[in-house]
């Protein structure tokens, strides 16, 4: 229901400086063989963008349910759950997929978490919350991450605190774009419509 407030309140009790959870690797998804495929819970399929960017770049182990990085939908049906676990034909979904640009999406968050150690081990810091935008730190040792998810359905400028030395510049990692400051304490980033950024201070 794009409420970011309460997906931000989950994280700071889950992952945040008291988290319960707090350093604990916990096995995260969206949906799974006993629920609802969340391609069918989802209001706009645009959505399913930033839901993966958030599950891949959260605190813990993301996981995809079998299909669900094509965007299938499936739910229960009279107490079944046989329309949560089809038989899949790859071939007929690698021409004719429900959310094309999907799998490559995924692909590629699944490339930047395992070669950013920020989001594999790192802590929890909230930047910036609203309904519909949100802005996390993940920081492990020297590997700095900042992570904003957009899920307006126009372009949004996102401001936030920028907690690091206004010297150190930062790489976006899903464009490939440099992000530099020069002496500002606000970094502001435009965002497109249900996108999400990932910026870097030491991706190879």
């Amino acid at each position: 229901d794009k409420n970011f407030y309460e997906i931000a309140y989950a994280f700071n009790r889950q992952f945040g400086e008291s988290g319960i959870y707090r350093g604990l690797p916990l096995y995260n998804f969206a949906d799974n063989h006993d629920v609802d495929r969340v391609a069918s819970k989802l209001d706009n399929p645009a959505y399913l963008t930033t839901l993966c960017a958030l599950l891949f770049t959260m605190p813990g182990i993301p996981s995809i349910y079998y299909g669900s990085e094509f965007g299938i939908t499936g739910e229960k049906t009279d107490g079944s759950d046989t329309a949560l676990r089809p038989c899949l034909d790859l071939r007929q979904l690698q021409t004719n997929c429900p959310q094309p640009r999907l799998p490559a999406w995924i692909a590629r968050l699944a490339q930047v978490r395992r070669h950013t150690p920020a989001l594999r081990y790192g802590d929890y810091h909230q930047l910036y919350v609203s309904h519909q935008q949100l802005a996390f730190l993940r920081r492990f040792e020297k590997d700095i991450t900042i992570v904003v998810i957009n899920a307006a359905p126009e372009t949004v400028d996102v401001s936030i605190p920028y907690p690091l030395d206004p010297g150190i510049g930062l790489k976006e990692l899903l464009q490939n774009g440099e992000i530099s400051l020069a002496g500002s304490s606000t970094l502001t980033i435009t965002m497109l419509p249900n996108s999400a950024s990932i910026l870097n201070s030491s991706y190879p």
